[in-house]
């Protein structure tokens, strides 16, 4: 699976599917749900999306789960129900608002998948992986800010990626330019500080 850094606005459950079904994968961190006001929110449930299966913080299961598909866009979501469980629930003050008798989550049709990711992004490995992601941040700025990358001056895919390549030669050139001086600028100093040791002698 080709992996692909991307920024946080591009990691979302439909994206992440897609991605893998295209054999892609994104590498970036994905938002975190909504908050319920120090309530549980769906990021402490186990949800299984395609078994229809959900696990409260409580280790209760759902009684049931409804597809629900909005008309306006064709949206599909599922709510899962625990309508028998939380009247006795030791954590019912920490689940239910406000004149709740029952819990209910309503997820989107790829939550399995943001789940996974909100949950992988807690290791130590991703993080690790994160921080090769970071790296790149600064060179995609410089080739924005300093080169225009952003913007096509040609029309035509060749002459884009031409370009492109033109850009990218163009910041490499550019960093070893400073590099070179920079070592010209430390040969220098030793220089003046080997002088002046040996005047002082």
């Amino acid at each position: 699976m080709r992996p692909f850094d991307v920024t946080q606005a591009y990691i979302s459950a439909s994206k992440l599917v897609e991605a893998k079904a295209q054999g892609r994968e994104l590498i970036g961190p994905a938002l975190p749900g909504p908050q319920k006001d120090g309530r549980f929110t769906a990021a402490q449930f186990q949800i299984n999306v395609e078994e229809r299966h959900a696990v409260c913080p409580a280790g209760k299961v759902n009684t049931q789960c409804s597809r629900l598909v909005e008309a306006s866009t064709g949206n599909i979501c599922y709510r899962f129900e625990f309508s028998t469980q939380c009247h006795d629930c030791v954590l019912a003050a920490q689940c239910l608002g406000k004149g709740q008798r029952h819990r209910s989550l309503v997820v989107g049709e790829h939550h399995t998948a943001l789940q996974s990711r909100r949950q992988e992004q807690q290791t130590p490995a991703f993080r690790q992986r994160m921080k090769h992601r970071n790296a790149i941040e600064g060179t995609q700025s410089e080739l924005v800010r300093a080169h225009g990358l952003r913007r096509a001056r040609y029309r035509g895919l060749a002459k884009v990626s031409l370009q492109n390549y033109f850009i990218g030669a163009a910041c490499n050139a550019k960093r070893w330019i400073r590099q070179e001086a920079w070592k010209l600028r430390q040969s220098a100093w030793l220089d003046n500080s080997a002088t002046a040791a040996a005047g002082a002698n």
